[in-house]
């Protein structure tokens, strides 16, 4: 059963001139324009604030892990969550996704599952495909595609903002109808004032009557004269040249032009500055790093929040995906350093996990913990002097700070640390393990020999007969053999 046919097409209103210029007041905005998925993109705030949204989430990895034993293991990545569908790659996904969100305050995932949990495929249906929205007597959501029903098992919706007892979201694109019809409209306004007005840039004035030959050759004469040239003007008879300006009036639909980008960022919670806005406080290089971080925090985050759960709804229980947004928190390298060395040097850290977090391959003896903090103990690494506070090498459910229990054997007494101001003694408990001797069996070996088997070849007996000619004495003349057949 596809979902897949062809949309339903509906004719506009028959108010709205063919050119779809006018849209008062069908869609709810007194700018007179038209204002849809398509003509917002017109917009250049519009196009820049959800393109920013959707490439920044796209292009954040994403990663398949479960929580154990109180870490976040990595696990290898679904093919589905590489290739969504055979049209698009998970990049395409996340990003259509995204701009759907951004667009229309929904976004509706068909995804199928299969035998082992994963969905077969994931695509995404334009929400004006789901024609319905219902609950049946079992309480579960049922999407009406076309002439298909679906439950939530099949599809599922994200919404950006939901009301309670609602089941769609707001849309953006609704919501700002009137601020994005209007900046539509103003950039129309500017394209014909530029396009199509028939404003000059200057005029020659005189007090004097004249023709209009008079007033060609004039003009003829100050552009054969000045175009390009910038010469010294001369002028007699009363002539006189008057530059003409923008009004006040088209300095301020400028400055208001401004201000519904304003607005648009404020509505996105976009920082001014990444939308090349202009207006507000000037940025340096240490308050736009801590912006970004904002950005990241108060803006990324949560649409990062919806598509993981979304995503993690799709998978088996144990399993969540992630974005990885390291790229998006990572200061510059001197500051990673200082952080990472601390984090060293405090035991928080091993050489090699920082070395990880840079992208380059561990060193032997890395994985073991040093604490060299001003103010306390020191401990170093083994075979040094000092006493070392271990290595990194068992996963956490086998760690001392956890039960082990060996062959029913009571807990061993927890390990305790004296610690004083001058050296640190250390006390291990004694444990007893009991090992039972190996009992070694050898079961008795048959070695089975195969016949051996020869082939004789004898050749086939011949009959021979021999006749003895004699002469007239008796005497034997000749013999002579002749082979028998039969």
């Amino acid at each position: 059963m596809s979902i897949f046919g062809k949309r339903e097409a509906r004719a506009l209103p028959s108010t709205i001139d063919p050119y779809g210029v006018t849209a008062r007041p069908f869609f709810s905005n007194y700018s007179g324009e038209v204002v849809n998925e398509v003509t917002a993109f017109a917009h250049s705030a519009v196009l820049a604030a959800v393109t920013l949204l959707a490439d920044s989430i796209a292009a954040m990895p994403l990663e398949l892990t479960r929580t154990r034993g109180g870490r976040i293991e990595r696990l290898p990545t679904p093919s589905v969550l590489v290739k969504p569908n055979e049209h698009q790659t998970m990049f395409e996904f996340v990003h259509q996704t995204m701009v759907t969100l951004a667009i229309h305050g929904n976004a509706y995932i068909y995804a199928p599952k299969g035998n082992n949990g994963l969905p077969v495929e994931m695509r995404n249906l334009h929400p004006h495909e789901i024609k319905n929205v219902v609950y049946n007597d079992l309480g579960e959501v049922i999407y009406e595609v076309g002439r298909n029903q679906f439950t939530s098992k099949d599809i599922r919706a994200i919404h950006w903002l939901i009301l309670p007892n609602q089941k769609r979201g707001i849309s953006p694109l609704e919501a700002m109808r009137n601020t994005i019809g209007m900046g539509i409209a103003m950039d129309r306004f500017l394209s014909q004032f530029y396009g199509e007005g028939a404003t000059p840039q200057s005029v020659l004035e005189t007090d004097q009557p004249i023709t209009t030959d008079q007033a060609a050759v004039l003009r003829d004469t100050w552009e054969q004269a000045h175009w390009k040239h910038r010469r010294p003007a001369v002028l007699s008879g009363g002539l006189k040249w008057r530059s003409i300006t923008t009004s006040a009036a088209d300095m301020e639909m400028i400055a208001h032009r401004e201000a519904i980008v304003r607005d648009i960022a404020r509505a996105y919670r976009i920082p001014l500055f990444l939308l090349a806005g202009t207006g507000g406080d000037t940025q340096t290089y240490t308050n736009v790093e801590s912006t970004g971080l904002n950005f990241h925090r108060y803006t990324l985050l949560a649409w990062q929040r919806r598509l993981e759960d979304a995503f993690s709804e799709m998978l088996p229980i144990t399993q969540r995906v992630r974005f990885n947004s390291d790229e998006f928190t990572r200061a510059d390298l001197l500051t990673r350093v200082k952080a990472q060395q601390s984090q060293i040097m405090s035991g928080t850290l091993t050489p090699n996990e920082a070395r990880e977090i840079e992208n380059r391959e561990p060193y032997e003896g890395g994985d073991q913990f040093v604490l060299g903090v001003a103010g306390t103990a020191v401990a170093g690494v083994e075979g040094g002097e000092l006493p070392t506070l271990g290595t990194d090498q068992m996963p956490p459910e086998r760690s001392y700070r956890n039960e082990v229990v060996v062959n029913q054997a009571p807990m061993p007494t927890p390990l305790v640390v004296h610690e004083t101001p001058q050296n640190i003694s250390i006390q291990y408990p004694e444990q007893t393990v009991n090992v039972e001797p190996p009992i070694i069996k050898f079961d008795p070996q048959t070695i089975n020999i195969p016949e051996t088997v020869v082939n004789v070849q004898v050749p086939e007996p011949r009959f021979v007969r021999r006749t003895v000619e004699r002469d007239a004495d008796g005497r034997v003349s000749a013999i002579i053999d002749e082979r028998v057949d039969d």
